[in-house]
């Protein structure tokens, strides 16, 4: 496998970006808000039904990719393909239509609307809510089908993270993209949420996330990125990156 665009330092960890069935593809992305750079040269790749993990200390830029890739962010060079379509700079209803599902990490439901309400949102761009997806959505997460006319606001923290989840796979994406999904959650719920994220992806659908418990996401992905400060600093196997002694020292307290 080519190590073209592995990165570390300023050299490779050994693992490629390069997939042999590409997804999502970005190249020397920079990216930010306004005319605030953030991203500089940034590179990632996702692979059809693959699982990565972007981890990095608090500021590295890790959301940004996420709302650079869904059109939240301002695309300033660079490039971010979808299956083999430029998506930069698309607006997100677009960048849903083409196959891309974001749970955001912050206000990610509707508070006022009921749970089911909530799930038929997420398949606004169609004519008509598929029901056999909101059965799927059900099956996955059976507390949403008992829970369907509360009102989300009401829900326990846990709950309203699978509901977010639930309402991004009402589209059947091809890649879902998770912002920190375990952020807030009880220590006790997050072993659950990640086993509930593996299922997802087992199920054959590509995942990219953004997590701040980088041992915990490496140790479950396929890949993973370490950023710092925009850029890339590490990229390999999550087994690897667990594995690497520069890693483990400066970014997963030893």
């Amino acid at each position: 496998m080519s190590d073209e665009h592995a990165i570390t330092d300023d050299t490779e960890t050994g693992e490629s970006d390069a997939t042999t069935d590409g997804l999502l593809s970005i190249t020397d992305l920079d990216a930010g808000y306004g005319d605030l750079q953030i991203l500089s040269a940034l590179d990632l790749a996702v692979g059809s039904g693959e699982y990565v993990s972007i981890v990095g200390p608090n500021g590295a830029g890790k959301s940004t990719v996420m709302k650079a890739i869904f059109g939240l962010a301002t695309h300033m060079d660079g490039s971010i393909a979808f299956d083999d379509e430029g998506i930069g700079g698309l607006a997100p209803e677009e960048v849903i239509r083409r196959g891309v599902s974001y749970v955001p990490q912050n206000e990610n439901v509707f508070a006022g609307l009921s749970v089911r309400e909530n799930l038929e949102m997420g398949a606004y761009i169609l004519d008509s809510v598929p029901e056999e997806r909101l059965a799927d959505v059900f099956e996955r997460f059976p507390i949403l089908e008992e829970r369907q006319s509360q009102r989300a606001g009401t829900l326990s923290g846990g709950q309203r993270q699978m509901l977010a989840m639930g309402r991004a796979l009402m589209l059947d994406p091809d890649l879902l993209l998770l912002d920190e999904p375990s952020a807030g959650l009880a220590p006790d719920l997050v072993d659950e949420m990640f086993d509930r994220i593996d299922a997802i992806n087992d199920a054959g659908t590509a995942v990219l996330m953004v997590e701040q418990n980088a041992i915990e996401a490496l140790s479950r992905c396929d890949r993973g990125y370490v950023l710092v400060q925009g850029q890339n600093r590490f990229t390999d196997s999550g087994a690897a990156l667990l594995d690497n002694d520069e890693v483990r020292r400066e970014f997963l307290g030893g």
